[in-house]
This record gives C-alpha cells, structure tokens and sequence, in this order.
C-alpha cells in the first residue's frame, strides 16, 4: 500500500503489514513505513501493535490467521483487507497498549 494519493506530493510512503503469534499465544502485528522523496529513500520506521482491542462500547475485536495461502495473493489480500477495514479509531480503544518487554525477548 502506498500513499498518498496525491500525484502533486514529492513524497512517497510504502507501507507493509506482516502478522507473528507469540509463544503467550498473542498475535501482533509490525507495521514497516518506507518514506520516499522525489523517488528517494529517506528513511524507514516499523511499529507493533497487538491485533486484539477492547473497544469503550464493551466490544471487542481481534485478528485470527486464516485460511490464506501464501501463494495465493487474492486470498491474503483478502484477508488483511477484512482485517485492516475491521480497525476500530484509536479513539474509540479503550486502553491501547503495545506488547510488553517481557514478550519482546
């Protein structure tokens, strides 16, 4: 996915998702920025996030591997984008929160 939309902008930003279930049984997600300027590279930036969240309603959403294989880009591609339209605001989560130290190691 890159963005922005706009073809105006110098700037250009690929984003990548890729999904890991931890030996606790959590699954998170680690979320990589390429940022791009006039078609050069500036610098990257990678996040992680668990893909579970407690909405402030009483909700709750969370992300399940499915059924996708790898060689089968409509079928993945489907899936994340189940997945990435299903993301709750951050506004609405009522206590984000990353993975801890403890599940780094």
């Amino acid at each position: 996915m890159t963005g922005p939309d706009d073809n105006d902008s110098d700037w250009e930003n690929k984003f990548y998702w890729s999904f890991y279930e931890l030996s606790n049984g959590n699954i998170i997600n680690l979320h990589f920025t390429e940022n791009w300027e006039k078609n050069k590279f500036v610098d990257a930036e990678y996040d992680y996030y668990y893909t579970n969240y407690e909405l402030k309603s009483g909700e709750t959403t969370s992300y399940e591997f499915g059924d996708a294989k790898a060689n089968d880009a409509n079928a993945m591609s489907e899936e994340f984008f189940d997945w990435f339209e299903s993301l709750p605001s951050y506004h609405k989560v009522k206590n984000p929160t990353h993975p801890s130290l403890e599940e780094e190691k």
